[in-house]
């Protein structure tokens, strides 16, 4: 069928990508001219692994546009929004992009004949969002809800074979539209608008937690002097934690300096936001963000107190993105890392094999840090007083192990993820990881 989306961020393009690989035509339609200009050169406006050859095979077909004019959308049968919804100043959803993205299809509606069968939003949004917006520019066709579930660094497999489809809506009509997109071999979950408006706010909310109660344990782990990862090893035994296959929602029980990207704190800000507008408690919501907000800190003070002082120190921070596989470093915990480090007086150099290109030079210039290019790593690694791991890119993991155990004079290495607990030192070499572990040279 032919399908058109309106907004090419990341979810819309990830999603037109997915729906023309399953035989649809796809539209894709963006305010940003730039933008459009590039998707119909076959050119992806971000990183994300697979979706560069993957968007260019789709440019090169008919059944594939970009286009900065709504009225594009007339003729297709199925409409979704996914435009972004930023987190505000008071912690609610920024809803004026798809206000106008709402606006901007009951004015194709009003003024063009059109085939839709239906209109999904796709962006994330509070419950009762969908129906207030429609409500309120005279609904143009039946609406649905359709959250996505997309993990940037795999969103595109995610997209490809999504573990379930979630569609509210009000109608056997949309649900058969759903059905109709996705086609066999999906599991669907079919429910009430707001319901399905909630499953995706709550989703992100859940796995923010377990990250935050792992940091809390892991905290606790130091204090009482116990293993922190034996602790959260031998958890992870337990069969009521791991999915089919593992390691189910286990993968978010590890500890770390705290959850970061575009989605995590922001669904579970706005959650509490939504709890406290209808004066509830969210006493658990509310732990959970300020362990994460704490945690990055928290961790600057092991690093300190593990070399006496950061004043006059230089220290290497690996890592910009809030996660290996992406160039996105919004909320990474890898900026409050660095203000921490500037303020305790650090002379700090980040680097990130994706990230530093496209990161806001004023951004990095305010946290007085410097840049440091592929063919200066080795160099300012030489260089540093401590090296600290925040995103495990698996360019770091290959080449950290050798440096270290190879290393002739001191260093601090502070291992934000744990991922080389396990690595020979050499014994110049002073290991911290998050909870107490710490070690001086050789093996664990």
């Amino acid at each position: 069928m032919k399908v058109g989306i309106l907004g090419a961020g990341r979810v819309g393009i990830i999603t037109g990508i997915a729906l023309f690989e399953r035989g649809h035509e796809v539209t894709l339609v963006d305010i940003d001219g730039d933008r459009v200009r590039r998707l119909r050169d076959g050119r992806m406006p971000y990183y994300e692994p697979g979706a560069d050859d993957a968007l260019r095979q789709a440019s090169q077909s008919p059944r594939w546009a970009a286009t900065d004019d709504a009225r594009e959308l007339a003729d297709c049968e199925a409409v979704m929004i996914a435009v972004p919804t930023p987190s505000g100043p008071d912690g609610d959803y920024e809803l004026e992009a798809l206000a106008q993205a709402v606006s901007a299809l009951a004015r194709v509606r009003r003024g063009e004949r059109v085939a839709w069968r239906g209109v999904f939003l796709r962006s994330t949004v509070l419950p009762g969002t969908t129906e207030h917006l429609w409500d309120s520019v005279g609904a143009p066709c039946p609406v649905g809800y359709l959250p996505e579930f997309l993990r940037e660094g795999t969103a595109l497999a995610d997209a490809r074979q999504p573990d379930r489809v979630v569609v509210g809506a009000a109608s056997e009509e949309l649900y058969g539209l759903a059905r109709d997109l996705f086609g066999d071999g999906v599991e669907y979950f079919e429910t009430d608008i707001r319901s399905a408006e909630l499953i995706k706010t709550v989703n992100n909310a859940l796995l923010s937690t377990c990250i935050s109660f792992a940091n809390e344990i892991a905290r606790l782990s130091e204090i009482a002097g116990a293993d922190t990862a034996d602790v959260f090893a031998a958890m992870h035994l337990d069969r009521r934690l791991r999915g089919s296959p593992p390691p189910g929602i286990a993968e978010y029980l590890r500890p770390g300096p705290g959850f970061g990207g575009s989605c995590l704190r922001k669904d579970l800000t706005a959650l509490a936001f939504f709890a406290m507008s209808r004066d509830q408690q969210s006493p658990l919501l509310e732990a959970a963000l300020h362990i994460n907000a704490t945690q990055p800190d928290w961790f600057v003070d092991r690093i300190e107190d593990a070399l006496g002082t950061l004043a006059g120190r230089r220290v290497l921070v690996l890592g910009l993105a809030f996660k290996p596989g992406t160039d996105d470093s919004r909320e990474s915990v890898a900026l409050p890392i660095l203000q921490g480090l500037a303020r305790r007086g650090a002379t700090t150099g980040v680097h990130d094999p994706r990230a530093t290109a496209v990161a806001d030079p004023a951004l990095l210039t305010a946290l007085n840090t410097e840049v440091v290019g592929d063919d200066e790593l080795e160099a300012a690694f030489d260089a540093a007083s401590a090296v600290i791991l925040v995103t495990p890119w698996p360019t770091y993991l290959e080449m950290l192990p050798v440096l270290l155990a190879g290393r002739r004079t001191p260093l601090l290495f502070a291992d934000s993820r744990g991922s080389l607990r396990d690595a020979s030192l050499a014994p110049e070499v002073t290991y911290i990881g998050i909870g107490g572990d710490v070690r001086k040279g050789g093996r664990r």
